[in-house]
């Protein structure tokens, strides 16, 4: 390398992924990738190991690691004194590079540990503690200058690839810098999963084995050594297999105090990585339920908790200070797993008072989440201890007070249903009105003179401008409730989001005024004495009360039964419905009982007879139709026949009825008469012929009248002949004419 000479030059600023320089060694100039093994140094990196405590100490144990971490110090100073190319190089192509700050991770001390005894150890721990922290922290920056940078794409590629950072890596990060270090940490998560999405994915394969490994504990604790039987658990831990163990390690007979206190420790470190890990990254939340972790949780606390009491009284000495430190950490990790819980409806908690996003389904995941923790009863007994769920569920309604009161009295139902305390009543004060984050004014008026009812009148017409049908009653229920804000009305019902006691009424509901009887006891004490206050009848308050409209006792009706009543034909004459008919006959032409009516039923019509004075004959107007046709057809009258002695014109008004010869007599003289037969030859029946000769022969003269004929009076003859069948059903008094 002495001989090397290396410029570093980025004229066009290309990423270093795309970056070649140039390398001049004994005169030869060569071209090397700037992320290439040629730029790691051979050096040997220092692996972290775990300061000697006082219980394990030995003589010069202190000293001996002071000088190894002492080199560790120098590896992670120089590592981030490299060129940005070289770094890069190094964590990609080094074999130790990742392998030495892993191991920090791994074996750097917990948050519930106290600070090491001897205060150069501390010194040296803390150093390291610091650099590695910046060591990830550039590992998740991409740009470091104008000429020193790379594009997010491969930066992604390269971590979710080269396993630079993994799932372990992020939460041990969480557990070691999470708690004094909260900001730091969660912009480096934000950057992690940004980069790259797939660490989603990984987190909820992690989640899956951490709910194993809590039902593992649960499985150890609940087990009964000297019964085969399988621990008494609920329906849902069946199915679900431990933590399998290799096929060399012997399983413990009894749970001893060594294996209870591993696994207490175990679950701090899980619980409290969980907790940082929703503190520094609130959109984990969204992944704990979507691995259902939220339930896991609770049936921890449900199930094992207090069995890892009952052991560590059974196995631990009581006496001793590791009985007090075991016994410690179960309270610690107790209060984890209640914060753990805590953080997650912080997240939507924090997202609702914040106006970010939509109010109504935050409020919702927050009611989800509450509904998980109550699926058992000891994690929400101690959390409401811890923070009562009332005062929550109040601020929540102040923000949002549309929330689904059916769920919030749910809720505290079945938390102080194992409580002896009154539940409180969360709905004592009208809350504010907030949307968005913003505090809302209620529309009062400017004009303080302005009625109410003017103003309401206003508002409603406000609100059917936009919405024309809906009923003026339930804008008015809705204003009243929205504390006369006509928008967040229009809003609520547009959107479909209703309060939930406007959901139930009729939306055509129309204004129902007040009763004056109710409004007058209000204004003047006086109560309703009967159904008559206030109305036409009232003498109390009124003079002019019509007296004729006012009967005492029974009253008599006008007819003795149904009988006398439809005998009455008072109403019916004073109606005169016979009158108009006297246009049409005199009372002197009246229709008679012995009026002949033998030719009306018969369809003869019988000749005039001028010695009748009963009344004028008038021939009907079918009747007179078809004599017109029969005009046409025959250009001769045929003369009636002379009168004969005997014939119906000498009957006398007082016969009763016809000889039955005169009348079979009259009836063929009538028939012969209309057929033609008597004195007179039957006429020549008339050329209709319209056929005519063969076309180019010529035609005749009446041929061609015919022709035109038929075509002028086709439409009288068109379908079937319905015309004259008409005509015939008229002249028979079928139809009316």
């Amino acid at each position: 390398m002495s001989k090397t000479s290396v410029e570093f030059t980025n004229p066009e600023n290309l990423p270093v992924e795309r970056l070649s320089l140039s390398v001049t060694n004994a005169g030869v100039v060569q071209q090397i990738k700037a992320l290439d093994p040629y730029w790691v140094e051979k050096r040997e990196m220092t692996l972290y190991e775990r300061p000697p405590s006082f219980s394990t100490m030995v003589l010069g144990a202190v000293d001996t690691w002071k000088a190894r971490m002492e080199g560790y110090l120098e590896d992670m100073k120089w590592l981030l004194a490299l060129e940005h190319h070289r770094f890069w190089s190094t964590i990609i192509h080094h074999p130790q590079c990742m392998d030495a700050l892993v191991s920090f991770l791994q074996e750097a001390s917990p948050p519930y540990l106290p600070p090491h005894e001897i205060k150069d150890v501390q010194r040296i721990y803390e150093e390291i503690r610091r650099l590695v922290l910046i060591v990830f922290s550039r590992l998740v920056t991409n740009k470091e200058s104008k000429s020193h940078w790379m594009s997010k794409e491969y930066m992604a590629e390269l971590l979710y690839n080269k396993f630079i950072i993994t799932v372990p890596i992020i939460w041990d990060l969480c557990l070691t810098y999470g708690v004094d270090n909260t900001r730091h940490v969660a912009r480096v998560l934000d950057c992690v999963f940004s980069l790259q999405a797939q660490y989603e994915r990984d987190v909820l394969a992690a989640l899956a084995f951490v709910k194993e490994a809590f039902k593992y504990i649960i499985l150890q604790v609940n087990k009964d050594f000297d019964s085969e039987e399988p621990p008494n658990l609920p329906e849902t831990f069946k199915g679900f297999s431990e933590i399998r163990r290799p096929s060399s390690t012997k399983q413990q007979d009894r749970l001893t105090f060594e294996v209870l206190k591993d696994l207490v420790i175990h679950l701090l470190d899980t619980a409290m990585t969980m907790r940082i890990f929703v503190e520094v990254y609130p959109k984990g939340v969204e992944l704990f339920r979507k691995a259902n972790f939220i339930i896991s949780i609770v049936q921890l606390y449900e199930y094992g908790i207090p069995l890892l009491y009952e052991k560590l009284e059974e196995t631990g000495d009581q006496t001793s200070v590791q009985y007090t430190e075991v016994d410690g950490y179960i309270d610690s990790a107790r209060a984890e797993l209640i914060d753990v819980f805590r953080e997650a409806l912080a997240v939507y908690k924090n997202k609702i008072f914040s106006g970010e996003g939509s109010i109504a389904s935050h409020v919702e995941d927050y009611l989800a989440v509450m509904m998980d923790g109550l699926s058992e009863r000891l994690l929400i007994k101690d959390y409401h201890a811890c923070y009562p769920v009332h005062e929550d569920l109040e601020m929540l309604r102040q923000a949002y007070p549309d929330i689904d009161s059916v769920k919030t009295d749910f809720i505290l139902q079945a938390i102080y249903s194992n409580l002896d305390e009154p539940i409180p009543d969360i709905r004592h004060a009208p809350p504010p009105q907030l949307t968005n984050g913003h505090t809302e004014q209620e529309a009062t008026p400017t004009d303080t003179e302005i009625p109410d009812n003017v103003r309401e009148e206003s508002l409603i017409s406000e609100v059917k401008d936009i919405l024309p049908h809906l009923g003026d009653g339930f804008i008015l229920k809705c204003l009243q409730h929205y504390g006369f804000n006509a928008e967040r009305v229009i809003n609520s019902i547009l959107e479909g989001n209703l309060a939930e006691p406007l959901r139930g009424i009729d939306q055509s509901l129309p204004i129902i005024p007040e009763d004056p009887l109710d409004k007058k006891f209000l204004e003047t004490g006086i109560q309703r004495l009967n159904v008559f206050d206030g109305d036409q009848f009232d003498i109390m308050t009124r003079d002019d009360v019509d007296l004729s409209k006012i009967h005492v006792g029974k009253k008599k009706s006008k007819y003795k039964d149904l009988k006398d009543m439809l005998d009455d034909k008072t109403d019916v004459k004073k109606l005169d419905i016979y009158s108009k008919y006297n246009l049409v006959c005199d009372e002197v032409d009246m229709y008679s009982d012995e009026y002949d009516d033998t030719y009306d039923s018969d369809g003869v019509t019988p000749s005039a007879d001028v010695d009748d004075h009963r009344r004028p004959f008038v021939t009907p107007r079918a009747l007179a139709n078809n004599k017109r046709e029969q005009e046409e057809e025959s250009e001769e009258e045929s003369e009636p026949e002379e009168e004969k002695p005997g014939s119906s014109n000498n009957r006398t008004r007082m016969d009763f009825c016809s000889n039955p010869e005169e009348m079979r007599a009259r009836r063929e003289a009538n028939y012969s008469a209309r057929r033609g037969r008597g004195n007179k030859p039957a006429p020549q029946p008339r050329n209709m012929d319209v056929t005519g000769k063969p076309k180019g022969q010529g035609q005749e003269k009446d041929v061609i009248h015919n022709r035109n004929r038929k075509e002028q009076h086709k439409s009288s003859r068109a379908n079937h002949n319905r015309r004259q069948g008409a005509q015939w059903k008229r002249s028979q008094g079928m139809m009316p004419s």
